[in-house]
């Protein structure tokens, strides 16, 4: 296993979310956005208006077909119900319509590294960083890909690092410091 163990338990899944969701300000939420409840974090399952607002969703993107807003949300839905697959699929619809919103490249590079296509997320990581290189928690994505998906500690630290001095007191500049520190301790 390429050290992919470097937090252990509630925390690393409490990070995780983080990273792909949550935990942002809401001068940083740059579209829709929804909090994972703490026994979602812990790995729960998902309660059933999960699957009632995917299939909302579903429905009103057909009454308005190609409706950039609904295609995120619907992305957003199916990863918190770990549809990653479905997820990364309407994520790359919503960069396909010409949406430069950092948070939409997130997702899909986070979806498409837990579809085991790191590399492949990677590079929506990387493009999202091109669009907003000030957006703390693409940086904290890049880290958690980089360590997780392809091995890569120094990048991952750097990227961690960068995430911290964004602005160290937010929840993602915590988390950030936080994987900081693990590495340092192993």
């Amino acid at each position: 296993m390429r050290r992919r163990n470097i937090l252990a338990g509630a925390a690393a899944v409490a990070i995780a979310s983080v990273i792909a969701l949550g935990g942002c300000s809401k001068d940083e939420q740059a579209g829709p956005q929804n909090q994972n409840t703490a026994a979602e974090q812990a790995g729960a399952p998902h309660p059933p208006g999960n699957t009632m607002l995917i299939a909302d969703l579903e429905s009103r993107l057909k009454e308005t077909p190609g409706s950039p807003d609904i295609m995120w949300r619907l992305a957003d839905a199916y990863f918190e119900a770990r549809q990653f697959e479905q997820a990364a699929s309407y994520y790359k619809k919503v960069v396909d319509t010409g949406s430069g919103e950092t948070d939409v490249y997130n997702g899909l590079g986070i979806s498409l590294h837990y579809m085991g296509k790191s590399a492949e997320g990677l590079t929506f990581i990387e493009e999202g960083i091109k669009k907003n290189p000030y957006h703390q928690r693409i940086w904290l994505t890049k880290g958690f890909i980089l360590a997780y998906g392809l091995g890569d500690m120094e990048g991952a630290k750097a990227a961690w690092e960068k995430a911290t001095v964004l602005n160290p007191e937010s929840q993602v500049g915590k988390a950030a410091s936080e994987y900081l520190s693990a590495l340092t301790n192993k």
